[in-house]
């Protein structure tokens, strides 16, 4: 399909922004709708601000310049931290999915979504059915897994009812320069960066480093949304993942072994989750097929510019404080 104006809600996240970048490369008009401004300085001529469950704002937005796709990448994106706020978590992800989608009806109903939901909404998967695909039945464990399955519920339901296109993208882990904390691989890059300007002692702490998870490059995972509005099947789900497992230590390994200085590694007890899953791992085998997209970038090249993103935020810190 062709496209020319794109809207991003989350413009203001680290996907949403990388995803923004992107499209305007391509001479795709960009518009963004996000909580608040912070962070947002690159799109903020482009976007619009309010929280994803004022449908009339919504719909005014749209309304003015109806987009052909709308990315929905607005969403509470706290895995470790859902128990801590379950009642926020579903309000933002799931009911805030709902009230995109009735702005969408009332206002650009040609409009094709790209709902963002999380490879976690399969829960548990026995070692037999891994790599998992698309077709496997959803066993979400723990509120942010949950509220994702419940969206996509939402979706399916209201874009049929109304005959808007929708199609479902699960991703896994995707990782890169610009994410914040609460994810692995930035966390300990975060806490390297500081050890190595001397602003912290020289121990890491950490969480279960035998979880195995699926790593994708964020710049990747944008190329696959961009590829998914553009030669995706409407009412097709969609797994952007690398197809390979990584475990948390070997994450670890690799950027102690990009640090310039000797780091401890110390055990902590309040970075474990309720419900981790020891190992996931998708099949992209669809996304190949039919999308015609895969991951290029190497998850060490990846690691290596999340840790360069990492030392040029605290040398800034440092200039602003001295």
């Amino acid at each position: 399909m062709g496209i020319s104006r794109a809207l991003i809600t989350g413009i203001g996240g680290f996907a949403g922004q990388h995803l923004g970048r992107v499209l305007r490369s391509l001479e795709i008009e960009v518009r963004g709708f996000t909580l608040t401004a912070e962070g947002n300085s690159e799109f903020h001529r482009v976007s619009d601000y309010g929280d994803i469950g004022d449908v009339d704002r919504l719909a005014e937005i749209m309304a003015a310049n109806p987009p052909d796709v709308v990315y929905h990448l607005a969403g509470l994106a706290v895995v470790g931290d859902a128990w801590n706020q379950r009642r926020r978590v579903f309000e933002v992800n799931t009911l805030g999915t709902g009230t995109c989608l009735e702005a969408i009806a009332a206002a650009a109903p040609s409009a094709r979504v790209l709902l963002v939901s999380s490879g976690l909404v399969y829960g548990h998967v026995a070692a037999a059915n891994l790599p998992v695909t698309e077709d496997h039945p959803r066993r979400p464990r723990g509120p942010y897994a949950a509220s994702k399955a419940c969206a996509e519920i939402v979706a399916s339901e209201f874009c049929a009812s109304h005959n808007i296109e929708l199609i479902v993208i699960r991703p896994f882990n995707f990782a890169g320069p610009g994410q914040g904390l609460g994810f692995v691989s930035s966390d300990f890059a975060c806490q390297i960066a500081r050890i190595e300007a001397g602003m912290a002692e020289p121990r890491i702490r950490v969480g279960n480093l035998e979880a195995e998870r699926d790593f994708t490059d964020v710049r990747d995972f944008v190329g696959g949304l961009i590829a998914a509005a553009d030669r995706g099947v409407n009412g097709t789900t969609y797994n952007l993942c690398s197809g390979q497992a990584v475990s948390i230590m070997t994450v670890l390994t690799k950027l102690l072994a990009a640090a310039t200085v000797s780091i401890e590694v110390e055990p902590d007890p309040d970075r474990l989750r309720p419900s981790d899953t020891a190992r996931l791992v998708g099949c992209n085998a669809l996304a190949r097929t039919e999308l015609g997209w895969w991951p290029r970038i190497p998850f060490e090249q990846t690691l290596v510019d999340t840790l360069d993103w990492w030392r040029q935020r605290v040398r800034q810190e440092q200039a602003t404080d001295g």
